[in-house]
């Protein structure tokens, strides 16, 4: 990740080994190398990594400086025989308001880096689980599917959104809890698809999940967030319950496919980095 996101900073894509098949989207759109961020050469910051050897896959999230305006920012990259098959990044359009707040972005939460003791670990399944049930929770709007800790809040695009009087201010008009934020998106009707989870880090108790939600518009209370809300996940899981969880997204149209599905992870096709 670090290769790949210096190499893009001055454009310069030589130092990259490319699969014959790579294939690179930007917020959902297919492009070439020379295209989007490349062109941009951004500046980053705030950059956070996170690697499953199982899958091949590296995910980040942090800031992406392009024309020196900073803008939250994920990448998602797979390795396959030792060369660079898929590239997927999110660079959202929203970097401030009452759902966005890219500063905090540069001082991302050491948690995510804690090691959780052995005796507080889940497996791969259960982290793949926590998350999961976590988008089933937004897509039932309910609150009570996904386990979170006591401690557990909420940040979007940087912004902390749950248990804050900021968003008081904002369109909901309420201060929410995890699971109260979950409940009161029943009226758009979400839909949270093309769910996948290419980072799962046992020891690190850490989920990277990708997932498309569609907000459906609501006659009698329009919203400025109606669309399809492309957004990374992270999740910190201990004891099998959310501690903590950062979301980097960006809006599409509704509807809109992002186009990448999951891999089967079977031996003849587990990636290595």
């Amino acid at each position: 990740m670090d290769i790949y996101l210096e190499a893009m900073s001055v454009g310069d894509h030589t130092r990259l080994r490319f699969a014959s098949n790579f294939r690179l989207t930007e917020n959902g759109r297919t492009l070439g190398i020379d295209e989007g961020l490349w062109r941009c050469k951004p500046r980053f910051s705030g950059i956070q990594s996170f690697a499953d050897a199982l899958t091949g896959q590296i995910v980040c999230a942090g800031v992406a400086y392009v024309a020196g305006q900073p803008r939250p920012f994920a990448q998602r990259l797979r390795i396959f025989k030792g060369e660079l098959a898929e590239a997927e990044a999110i660079l959202s359009t929203d970097p401030k308001g009452h759902f966005a707040d890219v500063e905090q972005l540069l001082k991302p939460d050491i948690l995510y880096q804690a090691i959780v003791p052995p005796n507080r670990r889940v497996d791969r399944e259960g982290l793949r689980e926590a998350a999961n049930c976590y988008w089933e929770g937004l897509e039932q709007s309910d609150g009570l599917i996904p386990r979170f800790n006591y401690r557990c809040d909420k940040y979007d695009n940087g912004a902390k959104t749950t248990n804050t009087l900021r968003t008081l201010l904002s369109p909901d008009g309420k201060v929410h809890t995890c699971a109260s934020a979950l409940n009161d998106t029943r009226a758009a009707r979400p839909k949270a698809r093309e769910r996948r989870f290419p980072v799962l880090d046992v020891e690190l108790g850490l989920a990277a999940s990708f997932v498309v939600v569609d907000f459906h518009p609501i006659p009698a209370h329009p919203r400025p967030d109606a669309g399809a809300m492309y957004m990374l996940g992270l999740f910190k899981v201990v004891d099998g319950e959310i501690r903590i969880i950062d979301e980097i997204r960006e809006f599409l149209p509704l509807g809109r496919s992002v186009g990448w599905d999951e891999p089967s992870y079977s031996s003849g096709n587990v990636a290595h980095s």
